[in-house]
């Protein structure tokens, strides 16, 4: 019924995204030590209040589309699983 591959968990997508940081430092150590100090640069220039003031703004506003997204999706779960052979109608 689903061919689709299921979702890998956070702590995967983290894990190759630190390997392929270290892969990347190995072979290009100028160029990761020169974005890891402008990066470095960047957040001591911001203001603490800039970037917890956007987390914020930004959290507060994605956090309604994806409460109702996730309470939709647990009742079309419930609904397939009490008729299995039947298909939801949206």
């Amino acid at each position: 019924m689903n061919n689709e591959t299921p979702a890998r968990p956070v702590q995967f997508c983290a894990r190759n995204l630190l390997t392929d940081a270290r892969e990347f430092a190995r072979r290009e150590p100028l160029t990761a030590a020169a974005a890891a100090l402008g990066f470095g640069v960047l957040l001591n220039l911001l203001p603490t209040r800039v970037l917890v003031g956007t987390a914020a703004v930004v959290g507060a506003l994605v956090v309604r589309p994806v409460l109702l997204s996730l309470g939709v999706t647990k009742v079309l779960e419930l609904c397939c699983q009490n008729n299995p052979n039947q298909t939801p109608r949206i």
